[in-house]
């Protein structure tokens, strides 16, 4: 365009800032906040499972991260630590104060092989080993010939007319 007007052409764009220089792939998940978090959360005794779900964290994630990752293993298990000990101390201040149920609870928990309820025992009565058996009872019959007219019935169940 030979006679246009060169104070209509449009200045050139100013080039775009500059976008901060990220690792390649998806962003972190177990950010230092979130794994604080976790921490405070499996501490307090949250399940590992429910603490990656309520953080949207998978569980195989949290497990690759555990295990690259010492300094983060070392801060979970000592955290931890720390919480089973605050709590025992509280179990073991009510059973000294005389609080049997407390008191069970430790035993029960801390020498499971001596004192909990885990074992299933199962006897017959009164302590009687089980015994396998099958009893069929039918009803008294006057006379034996009765007692033929019921199909499937083995011939010395009717010996006596009683199934005896």
């Amino acid at each position: 365009m030979n006679g246009a007007d060169p104070s209509l052409t449009p200045a050139p764009l100013p080039p775009p800032p500059e976008r901060p220089k990220r690792p390649p792939g998806y962003p972190k998940k177990l950010t230092p906040p979130v794994q604080a978090r976790l921490i405070e959360a499996i501490a307090r005794g949250v399940p590992i499972g429910h603490a990656c779900a309520a953080m949207r964290i998978g569980h195989d994630c949290f497990s690759r991260f555990r295990n690259a990752h010492p300094d983060f293993e070392k801060s979970l298990q000592e955290a931890i630590a720390a919480a089973i000990e605050k709590r025992l101390k509280v179990v073991e201040d009510a059973a000294g104060r005389g609080d049997t149920g407390c008191a069970r609870w430790l035993l029960e928990h801390l020498h499971p092989q001596f004192f909990a309820k885990s074992r299933l025992e199962i006897t017959g009565a009164e302590g009687a080993p089980l015994t396998g058996a099958v009893a069929l009872y039918l009803p008294k019959k006057e006379s034996p010939e009765q007692a033929t007219e019921i199909e499937g019935v083995p011939e010395r169940m009717i010996a006596d007319g009683n199934g005896h």
